[in-house]
C-alpha cells in the first residue's frame, strides 16, 4: 500500500474511527483508483472526503497518488465537451468534479470511475455523436463483438453525456441488465436528497485497451449503511452471473424504497 501524507492519514483515521460506516471495498482493478478507494475505506469514504474538504485539501491529499483534482468551473469548455478516444496527457490522472458528479480519468486517458449521489434525479442530455464514436471505437478494437457507447452513470440519472462518462460497453449488456439497473435507480427520486450513493468502476485488462473487461457498481444507503456491490464482465448479459447480479441490485433498490 502506498504511504499516505499527513492530511490523508488524518482523514482516513477520522473516517474509520469516527464510525461513519464507510466500506472497506473498492470498485476493482489494480491501479491507483483501487488503491485510493482502499486507503480511504471504500468509494464511500473517498466521496465523503471530496464532499467535506476544500479543493486545496483534496489536492494535497491526492498528491501522494499522482492524482489531480479539478472542478468543472476550472475545466475548459473544450475539455468538458470534446470526445477524445483517449484523453490528452494534461487530463489524465485527474478527478473531475462536474457539478457534484465525480469522474476519474486514468493514466492512459480512459474513464475509470464515476461517483454520484441520488437524488436529485434529473435526466441529462445525451451527446449522440460521442456515444456513436465510443461504440465504434469498441467495434474497431474487437470486431467480433458489438459495442455501444455506454454511460457509466446513466443519462436518466443525470450522468454527463461526454466521454468522461462513456466507455465501449457490450451492446447486449448495456441495453439489457445494465439499463435495467439504471432505470430502477431512476425510481429513487422520492427519497431524501443524497440518500443513495452510486459508484461505478470501469476496469481494463491492461494499460492500452480501450474496452473495459469488467464493470462494477456499488449502491449504498447513506442513512442505514446498507449497500450492495455488483460486478459484471463486459460481455453479453454482463457475463454468466450478470443476470443474477442485476437481480440482486434491483432487489436492493426495491428494499430502499426505489419504486
Amino acid at each position: 500500500m502506498r504511504p499516505l501524507n499527513k492530511l490523508a492519514i488524518a482523514v482516513v483515521s477520522g473516517l474509520l474511527l469516527g464510525g461513519c460506516g464507510v466500506s472497506e471495498t473498492d470498485l476493482g482493478g489494480d491501479g491507483v483508483a483501487s488503491q485510493m478507494e482502499q486507503d480511504f475505506g471504500g468509494p464511500d469514504g473517498l466521496m465523503e472526503f471530496f464532499q467535506s474538504h476544500t479543493e486545496e485539501e483534496i489536492r494535497e491529499a491526492l498528491k501522494v497518488y499522482g492524482i489531480g483534482y479539478v472542478v468543472r468551473g476550472r475545466v475548459t469548455e473544450e475539455a468538458i465537451s470534446d470526445c477524445p478516444k483517449y484523453f490528452a496527457s494534461a487530463d489524465r490522472n485527474i478527478w473531475f468534479n462536474f457539478d457534484g458528479e465525480y469522474y476519474l480519468i486514468d493514466g492512459s486517458g480512459r474513464p475509470s470511475r464515476a461517483y454520484k449521489y441520488l437524488p436529485p434525479i434529473v435526466a441529462a442530455a445525451r451527446i449522440d455523436s460521442c456515444q456513436l464514436n465510443v461504440g465504434q471505437w469498441g467495434d474497431a478494437e474487437n470486431p467480433a463483438n458489438d459495442y455501444d457507447g455506454g454511460h457509466m452513470i446513466g443519462s436518466q440519472l443525470g450522468g454527463w453525456g461526454g466521454r468522461a462518462n462513456l466507455v465501449p460497453q457490450d451492446a447486449n449488456f448495456n441495453r439489457g441488465n445494465w439499463v435495467t439497473l439504471e432505470n430502477k435507480a431512476a425510481k429513487c427520486g422520492s427519497l431524501p436528497s443524497g440518500r443513495i450513493r452510486y459508484y461505478i468502476g470501469a476496469n481494463y485488462p491492461n494499460t492500452t485497451a480501450l474496452i473495459p473487461n469488467n464493470m462494477t457498481m456499488e449502491l449504498r444507503n447513506q442513512s442505514t449503511g446498507s449497500y450492495v456491490a455488483l460486478s459484471f464482465s463486459n460481455v453479453d448479459y454482463g457475463g454468466t452471473n450478470g443476470t443474477n447480479e442485476k437481480n440482486r441490485g434491483v432487489t436492493w433498490l426495491t428494499n430502499q424504497g426505489c419504486n
